[in-house]
């Protein structure tokens, strides 16, 4: 037959304490510590993205507007009339007579 497995009681004057078992409480205790742990971790790691991501968003609105910026630069320095100007002050072209113009096709 199975053995009856022996508590410690202890009485006294009517009252009865069972010595509950050690190492379940123990494992019961270390489950919920790693489960706190774990849960503490993933916090801190989703607060730290949280962080680089507001970084990393801050830098593509600063990129962004520096690509307005250059776009801007682009399209003034790309004038036709400026354009004009340097080839006739710097470079000393002039307008073609019309017998200069070849057409070939």
């Amino acid at each position: 037959m199975a053995e009856a497995v022996s508590q410690t009681v202890v009485r006294i004057t009517g009252f009865s304490f069972y010595r509950p078992r050690l190492g379940s409480v123990f494992v019961a205790m270390l489950l919920v510590s790693l489960l706190s742990l774990l849960f503490v971790w993933s916090r801190i790691h989703a607060i730290n993205l949280e962080y680089d991501i507001s970084s990393l968003e801050r830098d593509i609105s600063g990129q962004q507007q520096q690509l307005k910026e250059l776009n801007l630069e682009v399209s003034f320095l790309a004038r036709d009339k400026r354009i004009e100007e340097l080839a006739r002050k710097k470079l000393g072209l002039r307008t073609p007579a019309p017998g200069q113009i070849i057409r070939i096709e």
